[in-house]
């Protein structure tokens, strides 16, 4: 299952107090690659990634997935199709990390033996045995071992659009490099469609085929390849965005 592209036309979202998160946004995400969406905090990057899941609700302007408007679909229906991987995974933990991975099969009505292959396939995938892992308990993992479960129920069902908010934030540097290193790999062989929230431009260079810088309202102020960003910043809000990276 290959991914879907995500396109956003004149998107707003405004809340009740007055607060503009996004302004009006123009934004594609083209099948199979991964954008990174960086810019300060409070710039509405995670509010853009919430809409495509309607976990926000847009004010106003369309959002497709895969060329379907995702206001046109039943909400719960929509979410099972996307993958959705947060910065501290939220795992269900009276569930072993097996029935975690397997939350969505079983919701999507799979039988135990394809649900019990698959679980174990993507445990191996994310460097997690099978064996070792399957029955235990979140609080009994470390959290880079807890990131690696919630990215493994996430592409459980082989989401064709996987959305990440901060997906390695709470995992110590040298275990994040590796995770962030797997997660390339996994990636590029399932060409999933993923956009990523990260405030870390590093992870945003390593992994992503573009970059989206945002500020104040979601406004794109440059988007581009990783090296089109850090060397040819477009003007000077950019350049001081990606000066820790050369830093």
């Amino acid at each position: 299952m290959h991914g879907m592209g995500i396109v956003f036309e004149h998107t707003r979202k405004s809340f009740p107090d007055g607060t503009v998160a996004v302004a009006d946004l123009n934004l594609e995400v083209k099948p199979g690659e991964l954008l990174a969406l960086v810019g300060p905090s409070g710039c509405g990057k995670s509010t853009t990634l919430r809409m495509v899941n309607r976990l926000v609700e847009p004010t106003s302007g369309v959002i497709s997935v895969g060329g379907t408007d995702v206001l046109s679909q039943d909400a719960v229906q929509l979410r099972r199709g996307i993958g959705y991987v947060i910065q501290n995974v939220g795992l269900f933990p009276h569930r072993t990390v097996a029935q975690n991975v397997a939350t969505v099969p079983g919701l999507l009505g799979w039988d135990s033996q394809r649900t019990g292959e698959r679980v174990d396939e993507l445990l191996s995938l994310v460097g997690l045995a099978p064996a070792t892992y399957g029955s235990r308990y979140p609080h009994e993992l470390s959290g880079g071992e807890r990131q690696r479960v919630g990215v493994a129920r996430a592409l459980a069902t082989e989401p064709p659009v996987l959305l990440m908010d901060e997906p390695f934030g709470a995992v110590d540097p040298q275990g994040r490099r590796r995770l962030q290193k797997e997660f390339a790999q996994i990636q590029r062989d399932l060409g999933t469609t993923v956009m990523m929230v990260t405030h870390d431009i590093r992870e945003a260079a390593l992994l992503a085929d573009r970059i989206a810088v945002f500020s104040g309202g979601a406004v794109v102020e440059q988007i581009g390849t990783p090296q089109q960003v850090t060397e040819a910043p477009v003007n000077a809000f950019v350049a001081d965005f990606v000066a820790d990276f050369a830093a």
